[in-house]
Order: C-alpha cells, then sequence, then structure tokens
C-alpha cells in the first residue's frame, strides 16, 4: 500500500510526509462530507455527535499511542538481543582462546567472519521485503559446526562440549532475529485505524469550520499520520535512518588473536 521509494528517505523527511498527507486528509474529508451529506441543523444532534467524535478522537490517539509503546518497546528488545549475541560470539572466541591448536586458530577465525558477515551482509538481508538470512553466514556457522562436531562428539573434551553448546545458542538467536523482523502489525489493525479516522474525519462536518479551526484540525490529523509514520518506522528494524545498529558484531569481528 505504500510506496517502497519512500522508505528510502530520511526518516525525518517520512515523518513530514506522513503529517502533510494525514493533515490534508483531515481537512479534505469534512469538506466532502459537508457537500455530499449536508449538516445536522437541530442543536441535540450536534452534541452528540460532538460528545461521539471527542470519545472517538480520545480512543483512536490512545490505540496509537499503546502500538507506538509496543513497537518501541520491541524495536529496543531486539537491541538488546543483538548485544548478547555479540556477547555469546565473544566468549566462545575467548574460550577458544586458551587452546593454540591450527584448529582452535580457525574456529577463531571462522567466528570473527561470522561476526563480520552478520554486520555487514545478514543486516541488510533482514532489511529486505521479505527479511531473510544471510546465505554467507549460514556457510560460517555450517563450517564452525563442522570443525566443533569432532571435539563435541568426542565426548572427553569439555570445552568443545561447551563450543558446541555455544554455537547451538548463537543459532537459536539467529532464529529468533529472524521471526523479530518478520512480524508486523496485523493487516486488518490498520484498516480498523483507518476507518475510524475516516468516521472521525466525517464527524467534523457537523461543527463550522473557521481558520482557526483547520489548522487546529489539520495539526491534529498530521500530528496522527506522525505516530503512524513512526510506528512504521520502528516496524522495519534494519533499515531507515533509526535501525539496528550492527557495532557489537563489527567489534567482534575486529578482535585479535592473544
Amino acid at each position: 500500500m505504500i510506496p517502497n521509494f519512500l522508505w528510502t528517505l530520511p526518516d525525518l523527511m517520512i515523518v513530514a510526509a506522513f503529517f502533510l498527507v494525514f493533515g490534508s486528509l483531515g481537512l479534505v474529508i469534512p469538506k466532502l462530507g459537508k457537500t455530499i451529506l449536508g449538516r445536522m441543523v437541530t442543536e441535540p444532534e450536534t452534541r452528540l455527535v460532538d460528545r461521539t467524535q471527542r470519545g472517538l478522537r480520545a480512543f483512536l490517539v490512545f490505540l496509537l499511542a499503546l502500538t507506538l509503546n509496543d513497537v518501541r518497546e520491541k524495536f529496543v528488545r531486539m537491541d538488546t538481543e543483538a548485544a548478547r549475541e555479540a556477547g555469546e560470539i565473544k566468549q566462545l572466541h575467548r574460550i577458544l582462546e586458551i587452546d593454540d591448536s591450527p584448529q582452535s586458530a580457525q574456529e577463531r577465525a571462522l567466528l570473527r567472519e561470522y561476526s563480520r558477515v552478520i554486520a555487514e551482509e545478514e543486516w541488510k538481508t533482514l532489511g529486505t521485503e521479505p527479511p531473510h538470512l544471510s546465505p554467507q553466514a549460514d556457510k560460517v556457522l555450517s563450517d564452525l559446526r563442522h570443525l566443533a562436531r569432532s571435539r563435541a562428539m568426542s565426548g572427553k573434551d569439555l570445552e568443545g562440549n561447551g563450543i558446541w553448546s555455544g554455537l547451538n545458542l548463537l543459532e537459536d538467536l539467529r532464529q529468533g532475529r529472524l521471526l523479530q523482523a518478520q512480524s508486523s502489525t496485523a493487516p486488518l489493525f490498520w484498516v480498523v485505524i483507518g476507518l475510524m479516522m475516516f468516521l472521525e474525519c466525517l464527524m467534523t462536518t457537523e461543527s463550522k469550520i473557521t481558520r482557526r479551526r483547520q489548522i487546529t484540525l489539520g495539526g491534529y490529523y498530521g500530528c496522527l499520520g506522525m505516530i503512524v509514520a513512526l510506528i512504521l518506522i520502528f516496524e522495519r528494524p534494519f533499515c531507515g535512518g533509526t535501525r539496528l545498529s550492527p557495532e557489537p558484531f563489527r567489534q567482534v569481528s575486529c578482535l585479535l588473536d592473544r
């Protein structure tokens, strides 16, 4: 429904565009409604519409604010999970530093490569539509599993079992990141929100529209548009100006062998 080119713009411009579009619609729809339906002239009917409009307006703001808070919390939670995942990779790297064998050195190099691929490749693939994991990261993780399998299967190397368990945890965290990237607000929610906004706009036809009231209403509907824009921006955590930072993975990819 929203053109893809819009998401290539800076987030501030996206918010401004939603403000202008919603503000304009909030002024145009009442005029069309007044032209088509006319205005109620009796005072009791007008008061009823005004009270209904105030209740609908308050509920609409509450619903959008609640949704914005949910997606913001999801964004923060994903940022925390990314830092945790990078910390797990760093911990495995430190464990492997105890062993100075060639196999351990190769595993450490693969861990650093895995972090680099996540930061430079997988962050981009998760920002596409639909989001997906990087095949290159899959290959590096598969190579790591192959090297760690001999340690874990021996049954005598407790360190190898710990590395195998750590790789399984990395896979779980990675799949969880993909699920979070794929989750979004149901289309039905936006259909209901759009219908509520439309009906609330039509109710404005029952009140006299002055220049000051036009500015106020335009600003109100524009602010609703900005909230909608923020919700959509936070639902795209791997692209745009406001996105999750892959910096923890870049720091792990720059680790040096001791």
